[in-house]
């Protein structure tokens, strides 16, 4: 049971002293917290070596203030063995960490280090001033559950998560967030489920067997939750401690820093757009996304030097003089010779794109451009359309490929209806002449009757057939007969019906 009285009682007689050093806050607090915890002394290892690797390679010992042990034969297992760093994993529950007082660390690399390696169960972090505690989640990141003043303790129950007895219990069958006490912690508000069974676990297959391909040999063996904690834990712990080489390949697509970026055009010495620039690393290859409003671009670097880019757009605007007007802005980036953006980082990054000239690089820049030509004509013939019947048309995403296609099929036929272009064909009887006929001029034929071509829908609006005509061209009636059918160019001009 939480014992308020003891843990006020180590902050009273701590409050005692003016602390000056970090050994002060290991001395006078940590090791009377630890007691009031719970931690028989002999299970208390100080200055205890922890042993990482990095890079493929074995980092040097780092020594944690206090690792508390479930056994006290821990003093053989200092040693760096696979046995001793086994023995310690299957023992280690509760890292302690102390601070210079005022130097409580922004994030807590430092003691997640230690918890990662020796598996720990929770961790603390205190400078004497303030304090912070965690448990553990083999799942996602670790489970905040104390970040208070030290003076605040007392009034702080859910500190008792960490006492001997409960961490020693939460070894004993598997570290989890179930294992909190649920009196101490507000389930609601703090505690995260942590799945244990593959039934629980509901993420596509799709993904299991993108993690079980970056895993490799190392997935072996596992059930899904098993892989799924093995892959999240060892990319938490390259991140937390900012590893670039000797890593996974996959790395290189989980994003390490963003930051805020500019985009200039030849030699326009105010940018064309802002936005913000992602930066992705791995070996030496470095990857930087720069994204805006409507204008993306990626470039690739192996060792610093530009290997590869690529530039590109996403415009949404629901409204189609916007988007006109955003596809402008676009065109300037896609026809610049050189392409520039400038991001705010300590290195003063520069990416420098000679699009106009971009060799191999740009692989997909004819792609790109006639893509763009493709959804600006498209967007020009809406623009014609709305002037033309006086109305504004409310854009919606389309993203079914048969309805996208009937869409733009929409378009180009009401549009050639009022352009006077050819978007129908008309069929005559052969008898109708004797002679070919030059058409000179379009020529109604069709007014106000019902003609037999489908509605189209564009955006919400109905287009029905309404009047149609025969196009300039000549019509081949000689040798023709009443059976036979005459085919010529038409135009057929539609009226909005419905909204």
């Amino acid at each position: 049971m939480f014992d308020k009285a003891a843990i006020q009682a180590v902050v009273n007689e701590y409050r005692l002293s003016v602390i000056q050093s970090e050994s002060e806050v290991r001395s006078k607090f940590l090791v009377q917290l630890s007691e009031a915890l719970g931690y028989p002394s002999q299970l208390r290892g100080e200055e205890f070596p922890v042993y990482g690797h990095g890079g493929g390679k074995a980092l040097g010992a780092k020594n944690a203030d206090f690792i508390f042990f479930s056994d006290k034969f821990f003093g053989e297992h200092r040693t760096n063995t696979q046995k001793n760093k086994d023995w310690v994993r299957d023992h280690s529950l509760l890292i302690m960490e102390a601070k210079k007082p005022g130097k409580m660390s922004k994030d807590l690399g430092q003691v997640q280090f230690y918890t990662m390696w020796t598996r720990a169960v929770a961790y603390i972090e205190t400078d004497g001033e303030d304090f912070k505690g965690y448990f553990v989640n083999l799942i996602s990141s670790d489970l905040e559950v104390i970040d208070a003043k030290v003076d605040e303790l007392a009034n702080k129950p859910e500190i008792w998560n960490f006492s001997y007895e409960n961490l020693l219990s939460v070894k004993q069958k598997g570290y989890s967030a179930k294992n909190f006490d649920p009196r101490l912690i507000d389930t609601e508000n703090n505690l995260c489920e942590i799945i244990t069974e593959d039934s629980e676990l509901h993420i596509p297959e799709e993904t299991l067997a993108y993690i079980r391909s970056c895993l490799g040999r190392n997935a072996e063996g596992l059930t899904n939750v098993q892989m799924v904690s093995r892959f999240l834990n060892t990319t938490d712990s390259m991140l937390r401690n900012d590893m670039r080489y000797g890593i996974p390949s996959y790395m290189i697509n989980v994003p390490r820093n963003i930051y805020k970026a500019k985009l200039y055009v030849d030699n326009v010495i105010f940018p064309l757009i802002t936005g913000e620039v992602t930066e992705f690393y791995r070996n030496d290859l470095a990857r930087y996304l720069f994204d805006s409003e409507y204008i993306v671009a990626e470039a690739i670097y192996n060792k610093e030097k530009l290997i590869n880019f690529e530039i590109g757009y996403h415009i949404l605007d629901r409204s189609v003089s916007e988007r006109l007007g955003h596809f402008e802005l676009v065109k300037k980036c896609l026809d610049a010779d050189v392409v520039r953006v400038t991001v705010e980082n300590e290195s003063g990054l520069q990416m420098i794109f000679s699009s106009g000239h971009p060799g191999k690089m740009w692989r997909s820049r004819r792609h790109v451009n006639t893509m763009f030509e493709f959804w600006l004509s498209g967007m020009k013939k809406l623009k014609a359309i709305e002037e033309y019947y006086e109305i504004e048309f409310e854009l919606q995403m389309v993203s079914d490929p048969i309805e996208l296609n009937e869409l733009y099929e929409a378009i180009d036929i009401v549009y050639d209806g009022i352009m006077l272009q050819e978007n129908c064909e008309i069929t005559l009887p052969g008898d109708l002449s004797d002679e070919d006929i030059e058409i000179k001029d379009p020529v109604l034929v069709e007014e106000g009757r019902a003609i037999p071509l489908k509605d189209r829908v564009i955006q919400g609006f109905v287009f029905r057939p309404y009047r149609s005509a025969w196009l300039p061209g000549k019509v081949r009636f000689a040798g023709k007969t009443r059976n036979d059918i005459v085919r010529i160019p038409g135009c057929c001009e539609y009226k909005i019906v419905e909204e």
